[in-house]
């Protein structure tokens, strides 16, 4: 009796051994969760029901996520496996992320379907660090019975959006339940990473760059004319809250009528067109259109990556579920509520098409999509992003205050464009990188109090060579 006893526990130790608990980090914006919940129980199904996974939700912030991902891997922490990253994050991360090639035969990813920009950001040099879950490229919705209503053609411009929605704002709002309540444009200006992305889009549209062969530029007339013009917005077809709005607040308000139009990404038509929706059947799309002064159509380059902490202890079974969450069969299933595939052959297909029309032209979309820079500031982009936004939000924010700012636009773009060539020295090694938890001396502690940082102070014998 116990030769039998000690071999079943043998064997069940032997049986163990193949079980693992998976950890993986996910979103919860629109049906994200849900989708990746349903996904990961059919892997799990599939591979015999021996393996469990469990969701870590992350914050709805990026800015957020991003900190939470800083510290787990100066923990060196192996208590999660899998994490969600934002594709501008896979460079900064690289050097904690496993190389998914160890696991994979040659050929088994189909790298040549998807879309260039897509492949390159896989990599960290030879490395292949993240597989794409989706793609993402910002677009502009719009109500068609409200353009209709009025007479009014779908703007092709930035300028004839504008026209268009103060137009139809002013004549919604003769309404007094409607006054105060109802806008002609919806975008997200929240200090965080998501206005990163606006602020890029909206400087390619009016022909401008954040960062041009190497050098920050967002002090060049483009871009101080692409500011203007999200003032003018604030000032007179938005409102003030904008300055507080994600996505998810910016979809709320459109999908309960209270918008002519609004930026935001794809994901968010299959929940606009909710049978319960306000504005169901209502809702049209079209790509982030140009300045009339310059400047091309197109929106800003999205997406998130699934990628494999080095730390985890399951390698093996962690870049398997990748492989299958990343699949093109599941990146079809999650084309059906509007999440956009990385792979170009998905935008031929017919039943992809039929849920989400608007993908046609997405494609080129993405084709010519404006990149955020993280490439440029490299390990620093972060740093970077947090400038940029925190400056624009702060213009913006000014902008609707009573009493007149202290600094023009301009004057505070070309601070920002100090620092962020400060930053794009580091990002080159031309400035030493402070090291971490390095203390404060009395000196640096007042420089930043007057606004100053170190990088400032450190720089003024480096201003000419900028």
């Amino acid at each position: 009796m116990k030769k039998v006893l000690i071999s079943f526990l043998a064997a069940s130790c032997f049986f163990c051994a193949e079980c693992v608990t998976l950890k993986i980090t996910c979103r919860s914006k629109g049906m994200e969760l849900v989708l990746l919940r349903n996904a990961i129980d059919e892997w799990v199904k599939i591979t015999g029901n021996q393996h469990k996974v469990e969701i870590i939700t992350l914050p709805h912030a990026s800015n957020e996520c991003f900190a939470l991902y800083k510290q787990w891997f100066s923990a060196e922490s192996f208590d999660v496996d899998i994490l969600q990253i934002d594709i501008a994050w896979v460079g900064v991360f690289s050097d904690y992320l496993v190389d998914l090639k160890e696991f994979y035969e040659v050929g088994e990813i189909d790298e040549s379907d998807y879309f260039p920009a897509i492949r390159s950001s896989m990599y960290s040099g030879e490395k292949m660090v993240a597989l794409p879950l989706y793609t993402d490229c910002g677009v502009i919705y719009y109500r068609t019975d409200l353009l209709g209503k009025y007479g009014k053609p779908v703007p092709v411009t930035w300028e004839e959006l504008y026209e268009t929605a103060k137009y139809i704002q002013d004549e919604e709002c003769r309404d007094p339940e409607k006054k105060n309540r109802f806008h002609g444009f919806v975008f997200q200006a929240k200090a965080f990473e998501i206005l990163t992305c606006n602020f890029a889009e909206i400087v390619d549209s009016f022909g401008g760059a954040i960062v041009t062969s190497g050098i920050a530029t967002v002090d060049s007339d483009a871009v101080v004319s692409g500011t203007a013009f999200l003032i003018n917005c604030l000032k007179n077809i938005c409102s003030r809250s904008v300055l507080n709005y994600s996505e998810e607040d910016a979809r709320s308000m459109f999908q309960s009528g209270n918008a002519v139009f609004m930026r935001n990404w794809p994901y968010a038509w299959s929940l606009l067109n909710d049978a319960n929706m306000a504005v169901a059947g209502k809702v049209g799309v079209i790509p982030v259109p140009p300045s009339i002064t310059g400047g091309k159509s197109s929106g800003v380059l999205g997406g998130w990556f699934m990628a494999v902490s080095k730390y985890s202890k399951h390698k093996k079974y962690a870049a398997d579920l990748i492989k299958f969450l990343t699949s093109k069969d599941q990146q079809r299933l999650r084309s059906s509520h509007s999440y956009l595939p990385a792979f170009r052959s998905l935008y031929r297909d017919a039943k992809v098409l039929s849920h989400s029309p608007f993908f046609a032209y997405v494609y080129e979309s993405l084709s010519n999509a404006v990149l955020r820079p993280s490439a440029d500031f490299s390990k620093y982009y972060v740093q970077a992003s947090t400038e940029i936004f925190n400056t624009v939000n702060s213009i913006l924010m000014d902008s609707v205050e009573s009493e007149k700012p202290e600094f023009t636009v301009r004057e505070r773009l070309e601070q920002l464009n100090k620092k962020l060539n400060l930053i794009l020295k580091k990002a080159k090694g031309k400035i030493p990188d402070e090291p971490e938890g390095k203390k404060k001396g009395f000196f640096k502690s007042l420089m930043e109090w007057f606004g100053f940082s170190d990088d400032e102070a450190w720089s003024d014998k480096e201003k000419e060579k900028i």
